[in-house]
């Protein structure tokens, strides 16, 4: 199986929370991001300055680049064991120095962008990156192969958080979960990855239209599950119906729609309605095909300026108010001369900018999410035309986004986001073939 449950707490480990590290990157104070700050993980106050300290000075000289960030992460994961807190953290230090997840390549992706159907898409309304996986899509079930590009995936969130968050939120969607997919070994070796290099990360998980044929899987790898796990998934029905016979509820015959009616406690408007019409559209046999998530073409429209229009501006809760900071909005237009630097530059040469780049640009991200959980709220003096004709109201936004054509690539607010920053689509946009 592929794509699937990527949290675990190891079998010698079963009385211990899972634990690890992810990029060591330094985050920017959650005080300079008030809508975000609520989404470090809640239990950070529980770690002291003691408990860091020592972690600290009992890791090797490798881990020095981990911020406290990263410390609390492993403490919270392993339930304040301050020991195996050195002792993971020791060994996630190792793995990357080894590995270099952040220049971890999907190639089979490369050979053929339909290989995989794992990306992110948006944010949810806290500034939490979204991650959208789709059974029905993906055409490789290579166990190096889907390792390789979770890996890709979860350090491409971690590069597109903005300052003071540090956890995704997974919609995986079981449209097409097959025979092929019930194998607890391969499931087993995705929770282990994830719960040895990457805890403390997932902040909720929803999974989507399981089929019964899923409750085999399940049985077999549910006592791998984390308890912290447990309580961050969510089984949901695909029971949105859409269309105007479904109503505002979206399920028809009166009957509210459990999925809409989650997502809509955690996502904008325009986002919930993305992801809908996503799950809809991969629903369609003739529509699957025609989706292959090519990160080279995704990066030229980004380069270009084409990713986002003034139009989609107003539509985008997360990324209008970017139009705002100079720094992005020099950026934005893509000026000759950084479009020159951009195309004279290396993979790894632009991947280091995207490192240094990324906080500036995801902070507007998330900076713009307070627009979105704050009644009405006023317009900024340069934004859209449209905004400036009222209140901004993010279902009539909604109702406009419904009505453009559907960009599988992402919601306006990451294609604003890639828009702005398209080294975030490094290494792998660039990438070849050839390891």
């Amino acid at each position: 199986m592929s794509q699937t449950l990527a949290t675990s707490r190891s079998p010698s480990e079963s009385d211990a929370s899972h634990a690890t590290d992810d990029a060591f990157s330094p985050q920017a104070s959650s005080g300079e991001l008030t809508a975000a700050s609520t989404t470090v993980s809640e239990a950070s106050s529980d770690v002291t300055e003691e408990q860091i300290k020592y972690v600290r000075a009992h890791c090797d000289a490798c881990t020095a680049s981990a911020d406290d960030a990263t410390v609390r992460r492993f403490i919270r994961a392993t339930g304040g064991n301050l020991a195996l807190s050195v002792k993971r953290l020791n060994a996630t230090c190792q793995w990357r120095a080894s590995v270099r997840p952040e220049q971890v390549v999907c190639r089979a992706c490369v050979r053929d962008p339909r290989s995989h159907y794992m990306h992110l898409c948006g944010y949810a309304a806290d500034g939490r990156p979204i991650i959208y996986s789709c059974l029905a899509n993906p055409t490789n079930k290579v166990f190096e192969d889907n390792k390789a590009h979770m890996i890709q995936t979860f350090e491409w969130a971690i590069k597109c958080m903005p300052p003071g968050v540090e956890q995704w939120i997974w919609v995986c969607d079981f449209k097409g979960f097959g025979m092929a997919d019930v194998n607890p070994k391969l499931a087993k070796l995705f929770l282990d990855i994830s719960a040895e290099h990457y805890p403390e990360r997932l902040g909720m998980f929803m999974i989507v239209d399981a089929p019964s044929l899923f409750g085999l899987l399940w049985k077999a790898i549910q006592s791998f599950v984390d308890p912290k796990t447990y309580k961050k998934i969510r089984f949901l029905p695909f029971d949105y119906k859409g269309g105007a016979a479904a109503g505002a509820s979206g399920a028809g015959g009166g009957k509210a729609s459990l999925l809409k009616a989650e997502m809509e406690q955690h996502f904008d408007p325009v986002t919930t309605a993305w992801l809908l019409r996503e799950m809809a559209e991969n629903r369609d046999k003739a529509k699957v095909p025609l989706k292959p998530y090519n990160y080279y073409s995704l990066h030229q429209q980004a380069l270009s300026g084409e990713l986002c229009s003034g139009g989609e501006h107003a539509l985008c809760h997360h990324g209008h108010l970017a139009l705002q900071l100079p720094t992005l909005n020099a950026h934005h237009h893509h000026h000759p001369s950084h479009l020159a630097q951009k195309a004279g530059s290396s993979g790894a040469d632009a991947h280091t900018h995207g490192e240094v780049s990324t906080r500036a640009n995801v902070a507007v991200t998330a900076t713009a999410t307070a627009a979105s959980t704050t009644p009405s709220p006023s317009p900024p003096a340069n934004s859209s035309s449209h905004h400036r004709s009222g209140a901004y109201q993010p279902h009539v936004l909604a109702e406009e986004a419904g009505r453009l054509p559907h960009n599988y690539w992402g919601t306006p607010a990451l294609l604003h986001t890639l828009n702005a920053r398209p080294e975030l689509l490094l290494p792998q946009a660039t990438a070849t073939d050839s390891a």
